[in-house]
């Protein structure tokens, strides 16, 4: 069965972020322009990696979905990564 932009959207916007506290992904300093960096902004699912007209990425966390590929991708060089604070985070809403 395959699924659309459309209908993974409106899948996605059922679900719950609460925010608080930290973020719980940052980029560490000085490595906004790291190529690895760079693949996360079309593989995120949550599409929250974007380029900026500097050429370097910027990370917003409201919405994230916790799947870890960007943990994967960019490793802890290059970004602080941990689960969000108890009661914060992402909370699935289907399926």
């Amino acid at each position: 069965m395959r699924t659309d932009a459309r209908d993974r959207k409106a899948k996605l916007g059922l679900d719950v972020c609460k925010t608080g506290g930290a973020p719980h992904i940052r980029i560490r300093e000085g490595r906004e322009g790291d190529p690895r960096l760079r693949k996360m902004t079309p593989i995120c699912p949550a599409g929250l990696y974007g380029e900026t007209e500097g050429g370097k990425v910027s990370l917003t966390v409201d919405g994230c979905l916790e799947c870890g590929t960007c943990r994967l991708v960019c490793s802890p060089e290059v970004l602080s990564w941990e689960y969000p604070e108890g009661g914060t985070g992402v909370q699935f809403r289907y399926g």
